[in-house]
């Protein structure tokens, strides 16, 4: 065996290929843009592994860029003049011996026939000596790409092929899974892990990459972050598409072939039918479970399903359940409207009942805030759906106090100095309409207006709450007050609230001096982003006042007069308050309060307009009454075809014959004016809740 290069005559033929490799890499690390920790850590973990090895696994789904940081780990390590040995497992058969050849080709070694044919234990053996030499001559690092392909292989690689390599070498191991299983339960190999996760990228990284690419019109650059929402592939396919077409981003439509090319991509992670079926139903969904999924179905989902969903690479765990990721849910839901409109409109109308009963079993029993919000992503308005439910978002809201006082104080000086108009462009998903908001310079500052932190402050700590991104600046403020004996001489006195509150009658403020530890509702004075028109700001400043809707009892707010910010709370089921306007924005113009009620028994008025023209209340009602002409037996067989059963399996369950089944059967598709299992299926998942 010897190491060595290529021979003489094909220097040229390398050197040009090295030229344009050069090229290629040049251009690529151009692009490359928001990966700047994960490329400071590997910087540290190249200058620590003179002294020891490690594994570094990176794991993102499909399309967010793993390979393309691979590469530029490649080159940093060149530039340290550190061996890079880049593997990936779909360039070789899935089996050592393949293996260890692949990685000696790799290693530049000659290897003659009769080596290549040598046992097992001979080319392992080779292996190691040629990364020994590597260590010895100034390091190496081995790279192993989409590590989930592997199979049954990774235990070979792991407890044969790794547990005999060179101590100081730097093993990164690269997929769409952390990796798990033995590397985890093994205390010597756990400790040798770093994981490192990539994510998609943020707003300011997909503006960087698009100035790079030449869009600086600063529409067309929100108009693509808002379609690609910041996932890699999409964003590259979308600038090429965009630059071949020579299009204006506005012209790309949801269908384009660049969203159906990057779910395709995901979609090889399904092996069967049954699992492509829960991931659609999946999508359909904001937020899921086991127990809200059962429902969607309209049929039981066993664990083990529901684990192989979860395990997917475009699922996310999150505080409440899981979610698919934002692309993902889009594409597969833009895709079952067209091709299963009914089955669509199904999984929406079962998820929606089922947020009915829960808010009306709990609302008396705990807060529930999150539950709205889940339960308006599924009533239909497509309004609010487009402002406010179209990115998932990474803001987190927290309270104001001592140790972010002088941020919020720069928060607001900065909104104060750099204010601008806002568009915010929408289109009727079933009518096609296009419709544009304009909020202006002037407009966009008045929900900061009448805003002082330390009188806000002193009056209860609780009220003013600022927003955090994902890099953990500060992007927005609420102030939200409590209604009770403590805050209503405030809200009588002060601009905003006090044109509403003096309008009351002595009885209607009487009910609403309930003790401070208490509330009576809350009044929303404002809850202020930068800009209206990016999508997860507005998700997140949309998604805080929808969660107060119900859990307040009684809600009042007073909002600028945009059409906007007007037809925002009627779509929610807001009512204008007849007896009281105020001037307090610019002193001209009548400014309308908006109120929800739903204290006592007005949380079914409510809940009931808000279903009116869904006519979901009704279909389950007729459902029902057709199911209660069954008799108990009839009931037990229904619940058990709806599990899936066979008749066999029924008449094994119930301890009946198969005939007795069948003629079970019969009745129930009689009396119920139906044909087969598809059609009852469907009437249950009119019942369901």
């Amino acid at each position: 065996m010897r190491f060595g290069g290529m021979s003489k005559e094909k220097g040229n033929t390398r050197d040009v290929g090295e030229r344009f490799v050069n090229e290629i890499d040049q251009i690529e690390q151009h692009y490359l843009v928001g990966r700047q920790k994960e490329i400071q850590f590997f910087h540290e973990q190249l200058s620590e592994m003179r002294h020891r090895g490690s594994i570094l696994n990176i794991y993102g789904t499909g399309g967010v860029g793993n390979s393309y940081l691979l590469d530029e780990f490649r080159r940093i390590a060149h530039e340290a003049q550190t061996r890079f040995l880049l593997l990936d497992s779909m360039d070789f058969p899935h089996n050592p011996q393949d293996f260890c050849l692949h990685l000696l080709r790799l290693l530049r070694c000659h290897i003659s026939k009769d080596e290549q044919t040598d046992k097992l234990n001979r080319l392992l053996a080779m292996c190691q000596e040629a990364i020994q030499q590597e260590v010895e001559s100034g390091g190496v690092i081995l790279a192993l790409d989409t590590f989930e392909e592997l199979g049954e292989f990774e235990y070979w690689f792991r407890e044969e092929f790794m547990a005999q390599l060179h101590s100081k070498v730097l093993v990164i191991i690269s997929g769409r899974y952390p990796i798990q299983g033995a590397w985890l339960s093994s205390p010597a190999w756990r400790q040798l892990i770093c994981h490192m996760l990539i994510g998609d990228l943020d707003y300011y990284s997909v503006k960087e990459y698009l100035n790079r690419s030449g869009f600086n019109v600063e529409d067309d650059i929100q108009q693509i972050w808002n379609k690609t929402k910041g996932h890699p592939l999409t964003l590259s396919l979308l600038v090429s598409t965009t630059q071949f077409h020579a299009m204006q981003p506005m012209a790309i439509e949801e269908d384009n072939g660049v969203f159906a090319q990057v779910v395709h991509i995901w979609l090889k992670e399904l092996p069967d039918l049954q699992l492509r079926e829960l991931v659609e139903t999946a999508a359909v969904l904001r937020h899921f479970n086991q127990e809200l999924l059962t429902c969607a179905m309209g049929r039981p989902i066993s664990t083990e399903q529901f684990l192989k969903l979860v395990g997917l690479s475009f699922v996310r765990r999150v505080d409440r359940g899981w979610l698919l990721h934002d692309l993902m849910r889009d594409a597969i839901t833009h895709e079952l409207q067209v091709r299963a409109p009914e089955q669509y409109s199904g999984i929406r109308k079962r998820c929606n009942l089922y947020y009915y009963e829960l808010i009306k079993e709990s609302v008396h029993k705990k807060s529930v805030a999150w539950e709205t919000a889940e339960w308006f992503y599924y009533i239909g308005d497509p309004a609010i759906l487009a402002f406010f439910y179209q990115n998932s978002g990474t803001h987190r809201w927290e309270s104001l106090n001592s140790v972010n006082w002088s941020e919020a104080e720069r928060y607001i000086e900065n909104r104060r100095s750099s204010a601008k108009e806002a568009r915010i462009t929408y289109t009727n998903p079933e009518t096609l309409e296009r419709y544009e908001y304009v909020i202006s310079m002037e407009e966009n500052l008045y929900t900061l207006k009448h805003i002082h932190l330390q009188e806000l402050y002193e009056l209860d700590l609780s009220i003013v709450k600022l927003l955090r991104d994902r890099q953990g600046g500060l992007s927005g403020l609420s102030v939200i007050i409590p209604i009770n004996v403590h805050t209503l001489d405030y809200l009588l006195t002060q601009p905003l609230s006090s044109a509403y509150f003096t309008g009351l009658s002595e009885q209607r403020l009487k009910e609403l001096k309930v003790p401070r530890e208490t509330n009576a509702g809350y009044f929303v004075k404002t809850i202020d982003v930068p800009d209206f028109a990016d999508q997860s700001l507005r998700a997140a400043a949309g998604l805080t006042f929808i969660t107060h809707i119900i859990s307040a009892g009684f809600l009042v707010a007073a909002p600028p007069t945009n059409p906007f910010f007007g037809e925002i709370h009627l779509g929610l089921g807001y009512q204008i308050a007849k007896h009281a306007v105020h001037y307090d924005y610019d002193g001209i113009t009548p400014t309308p309060y908006y109120v929800i009620d739903t204290r006592g028994n007005k949380l079914q008025s409510y809940l009931n307009k808000m279903l009116t023209g869904l006519d979901m209340l009704d279909e389950r009602r007729d459902a029902q009454e057709e199911l209660s002409s069954l008799t108990p037996r009839e009931m037990e067989v229904v619940e058990l075809i709806i599990q899936g059963l066979t008749n066999m399996e029924i008449a094994c369950k119930l301890y009946l014959s198969e005939v007795t089944v069948k003629k079970h059967l019969s009745n129930i598709f009689r009396k119920l004016n139906i044909k087969n299992r598809s059609q009852l299926a469907f009437l249950m998942g009119k019942c369901q809740a």
